[in-house]
């Protein structure tokens, strides 16, 4: 394709950090995963930040490190990477899918209440795309049912809600990132999980390193450390981000000047006091649903521009065929059908988005 959905976005400067790695001899965990996690920490407004292997192996741990256990229940969107209902079952504990708005494609309070049960233990709420979801909600709604509240925040690294970038939030207690290639900052593979908590931040430091303390392995742990190569090449990144989040925003305005109220589109819609990083731009075709989506999709392919559909719904993968048997969830099955991911990536041009919308009308109105 001409246009890809996605980009990595580095400079000479990220290759020159992870060659000064390679020539030290120190390429494991080590100085520079440290720095990176003091970047992090520093931009999001979080006291403790632990890098992992990846967005997966940083949910997997918060959970585990927080006590979610076999018989436990956590209230999860089924509109979400897998990943999400993966580490709740890593734990032995059993993904309570809930359904998500049709506007934010987020999973709202009032969605999240109806899925919780005596057995429920927490609420894993995700910022989906970048879109920041209802945090003070979620937070009242943890408080009255006595349960805990988490972040899947893979996707929103410098996203904001009410002012306060995600990860920095108090009342979760904590928030996990992602830097998969899709990723508005990318090390490859990695995550990172951030915390006010400085028990549970040490917690994670020792599971990720096979459960040792102080020269004993004091429980079974993991294998899941970053390594300083990955670091080196997300350190320089970090810098940047507020102009890599200037232009993807300026970026999803194009989009929106040109294919706001269209008839037969739908364009996503921020909550009060959301500020999205745009790591994803999806837009509906309600009206034409997934044959009309499949349709535009082509067209924009045949011009070299590639898209790709939403997030396939986790409650209809064979994996959780038992654990939701009968389980309809209509606007996750909706969004599924009728969603279309555009391109956007910080190095993407505003006459690119311009071209892109343009196919994008003329495949509608064929």
């Amino acid at each position: 394709m001409n246009i890809p959905v996605a980009k990595v976005d580095l400079e000479e400067s990220d290759l020159r950090r992870v060659e000064e790695v390679v020539r030290s001899g120190w390429i494991m965990q080590g100085p520079k995963v440290e720095a990176f996690e003091r970047a992090i920490a520093d931009f999001c407004g979080a006291r403790h930040a632990v890098a992992v292997t990846s967005g997966t192996t940083a949910l997997h741990l918060m959970l585990h490190a927080a006590g979610i256990g076999l018989g436990d229940e956590v209230v999860v969107p089924s509109f979400s990477w897998i990943a999400t209902a993966n580490c709740v079952a890593y734990c032995g504990a059993t993904p309570s899918f809930c359904d998500v708005d049709l506007a934010s494609y987020n999973m709202t309070p009032p969605l999240a209440e109806a899925a919780i049960t005596p057995r429920t233990k927490a609420i894993l709420a995700v910022h989906q795309f970048g879109m920041p979801c209802d945090l003070d909600g979620f937070a009242r709604l943890a408080r009255e049912r006595g349960v805990m509240l988490f972040e899947d925040a893979a996707c929103a690294i410098g996203s904001e809600s009410r002012g306060v970038r995600i990860g920095g939030f108090k009342s979760s207690v904590a928030a996990c990132l992602s830097f998969h290639p899709r990723k508005v900052l990318t090390t490859g593979e990695g995550g990172m999980l951030l915390t006010n908590d400085a028990a549970l931040a040490e917690k994670v430091r020792q599971l990720r390193n096979h459960g040792l303390e102080n020269g004993r392995f004091v429980e079974i742990g993991y294998n899941f450390r970053m390594t300083d190569l990955q670091a080196a090449l997300g350190i320089g990144q970090v810098a940047r981000l507020p102009e890599t989040l200037a232009k993807r925003r300026a970026l999803a305005e194009v989009y929106r000047k040109e294919l706001g109220g269209v008839a037969g589109l739908r364009l996503p819609e921020e909550i009060s006091g959301g500020c999205t990083n745009v790591q994803s731009f999806m837009v509906r075709f309600p009206e034409g649903g997934r044959t009309l989506r499949d349709r535009v999709a082509s067209a924009l392919a045949a011009r070299g521009i590639a898209t790709r559909p939403g997030i396939a719904p986790i409650h209809l993968e064979p994996c959780y065929a038992k654990v939701c048997a009968g389980l309809r969830l209509p606007n996750t099955e909706r969004l599924a059908g009728d969603g279309l991911v555009l391109p956007l990536y910080a190095s993407l041009t505003p006459a690119k988005a311009v071209e892109i919308s343009h196919a994008l009308l003329a495949a509608l109105r064929a």
